[in-house]
């Protein structure tokens, strides 16, 4: 991680303000959704990413498909990736 030198307190509501210049370097426009993780240093921030949660959700569905002793379920799991690929 690079350290900013940028120092900003937390307001009464629990919110901190994110410097203009962090946010157009990252492309952060208004109403960007983001998401919070902890980590042993504190807090991540970072623009939420759905196609990450794609990814992941498409690659559970594969390791499932090739699990399956029967496949009683193939055509449904294949319908449902290629749902989630067109998005």
């Amino acid at each position: 991680m690079k350290a900013l030198g940028i120092i900003r307190k937390i307001d009464d509501l629990g919110r901190i303000v994110v410097p203009k210049e962090v946010r157009r370097a990252h492309g952060w426009d208004t109403n960007t959704p983001m998401e919070m993780f902890m980590s042993s240093e504190g807090l991540v921030i970072r623009k939420y990413r759905k196609d990450d949660e794609k990814s992941e959700i498409i690659s559970k569905l594969i390791t499932a498909l090739e699990m399956m002793p029967d496949m009683t379920g193939e055509e449904h799991i294949k319908d449902a990736i290629e749902f989630i690929k067109k998005g």
